[in-house]
């Protein structure tokens, strides 16, 4: 009587597992396109999908491109704002690439045109870790920042493209 109870528990419980597992959280994958994401001097952020090109007007800035891609600088919008587009960086998870647009020498409008986004994973770790980023950018106005937990790689990857956006602008 013991094992047949014990045998009826352990079904149940199972059975349990089984159905609470959300299958459409696992293995999902993201397309080819990229995302862009962007926070302005407003505060505000912003996500969304766009065709697979992004805006810079830099060449060659796909997502098998290495870390050693130099950034492009395209030309101003306006007649004192200045775009710059940072270095790929490449993670474990994927490129990371940051654009920024200055106005007199301060960050006015931060643009994340790469980051991972391989599969869903990837895609909540983005949508929750860059808007802080793009915060901390706006913020501090450097690449001085803090990594935010549970999104190291894509951290260091917005750090490091940051940084090389800084350093384009000669800031």
């Amino acid at each position: 009587m013991k094992r047949i109870s014990y045998w009826a528990l352990s079904t149940l419980s199972a059975l349990v597992l089984l159905f609470a597992f959300d299958a459409s959280q696992r293995g999902a994958t993201g397309g080819a396109t990229t995302a862009t994401i962007s926070g302005g001097s407003s505060g505000t952020t912003s996500g969304g999908r766009s065709d697979g090109s992004n805006s810079s007007g830099s060449t060659g800035s796909g997502p098998g491109n290495s870390s050693g891609d130099k950034g492009s600088s395209s030309g101003s919008t306006s007649s004192s704002t200045k775009t710059v587009t940072g270095s790929v960086s490449q993670t474990q998870w994927g490129p990371v690439q940051v654009q920024l647009a200055i106005r007199e020498g301060s960050i006015t409008k931060v643009t994340v045109l790469q980051y991972p986004n391989g599969n869903s994973r990837d895609i909540e770790i983005a949508n929750y870790s860059l808007p802080i980023l793009i915060q901390e950018t706006m913020q501090s106005q450097n690449a001085n920042i803090d990594m935010v937990s549970g999104a190291t790689y894509t951290s260091d990857g917005y750090i490091r493209s940051l940084q090389s956006a800084l350093d384009q602008a000669g800031l």
